[in-house]
């Protein structure tokens, strides 16, 4: 199986392995690493801004080391949307610079 390039939700996920654990590093926009997703022993997780840092999302899918084909599109959007949310609350709480971009 070939590594592959996925984009959701407007963030880039570059599979940086296919299995065992099946896992993705994750960018936005600007190039900038934004996550990390894996995939193993039924256990999935994403953490922001990178492996070790905050987990925002968890699930128990069936597979294993590798997703499901009927369940990848499914856990890695609801991955992407925790993503969303979380850096949404981290910048909604530190505000707004002077040209109106979030901080």
């Amino acid at each position: 199986m070939h590594k592959r390039q996925v984009l959701i939700h407007g963030y880039h996920l570059q599979q940086t392995c296919s299995a065992c654990p099946e896992q993705y590093d994750v960018f936005d926009n600007k190039d900038q690493q934004v996550a990390y997703l894996r995939l193993r022993h039924g256990h999935f997780y994403a953490s922001v801004p990178d492996v070790g840092g905050d987990v925002v999302y968890e699930a128990d899918p069936e597979g294993d080391g590798i997703f499901c084909d009927h369940e990848r599109v499914k856990y890695l959007t609801e991955a992407i949307l925790a993503v969303q949310e979380y850096y949404i609350n981290r910048r909604w709480q530190k505000g707004w610079d002077n040209d109106g971009e979030f901080l």
